[in-house]
């Protein structure tokens, strides 16, 4: 399939109210054509059922990211394969200009790379805004992902992570450490509930008000949820 005949179709599908609503969300700082991201994952299935190996797969997924159109990325991270390598994955990840593209990102392709664990911590010490963001988001997805690994040390890790970074007052960065802080606490097992919830306390009673915001937050989530029986 041809990367310009993808994004011609991807703006067909498009349309200028949708771009105006994205901007409500702050969904900004790329070319966009308006295209649903439901209407994006169609032909992400689409393309996945077409004759291509991984290497034509990622050439693609790495032509249609360059073209710098918000749903061309979103695409490319839907059918690139862990094949890409963090090389090529840094560089997306470098390149985004938005919450959506982080998102989509970790959770269709960023998890599944050797060494994801790894990473998720060194980005979470980024300065960077987005670069920042993929930290804590790729800590959330892999307590979904991958919550058998979140046992003993790493969730730890993460935990550490949280607090350390529970000053930074930046909206895009506040709300993931949070995702985080909540995605291990359900997500995982019945100590990481505990561990979370002592750690959204201890937010919560803090004279900074990031820090109080995301303990609060996750505290009445926490506990709604209450300890599973994992």
């Amino acid at each position: 399939m041809d990367a310009e005949k993808l994004l011609a179709e991807l703006k067909r599908g498009g349309s200028p109210r949708n771009v105006k609503g994205m901007k409500k969300f702050a969904i900004t700082g790329s070319p966009a054509y308006g295209c649903s991201v439901p209407a994006v994952r169609a032909i992400a299935g689409r393309l996945k059922r077409e004759a291509m190996d991984d290497a034509e797969r990622n050439a693609l997924a790495a032509k249609l990211w360059a073209s710098g159109v918000h749903e061309a990325k979103l695409l490319a991270s839907m059918i690139a394969t862990p094949g890409i390598g963090w090389r090529q994955a840094e560089k997306w990840i470098g390149s985004c200009r938005n919450w959506a593209e982080v998102d989509q990102l970790c959770s269709n392709l960023l998890w599944e790379l050797d060494g994801v664990e790894g990473k998720a911590l060194q980005y979470a010490e980024a300065r960077e805004l987005w670069k920042k963001r993929t930290g804590f988001v790729l800590m959330a997805v892999l307590a979904v992902r991958r919550r058998e690994k979140l046992d003993g040390l790493l969730a730890d890790e993460f935990f550490a992570a949280i607090e350390r970074e529970r000053y930074d007052e930046r909206n895009f960065v506040k709300k993931a450490v949070n995702w985080a802080l909540r995605q291990i606490g359900k997500g995982t097992n019945r100590r990481n509930w505990r561990k979370a919830m002592a750690l959204a306390g201890k937010l919560a009673a803090s004279g900074n008000a990031t820090a109080r915001w995301i303990g609060t937050d996750a505290r009445r989530e926490l506990i709604a949820m209450g300890p599973r029986k994992y």
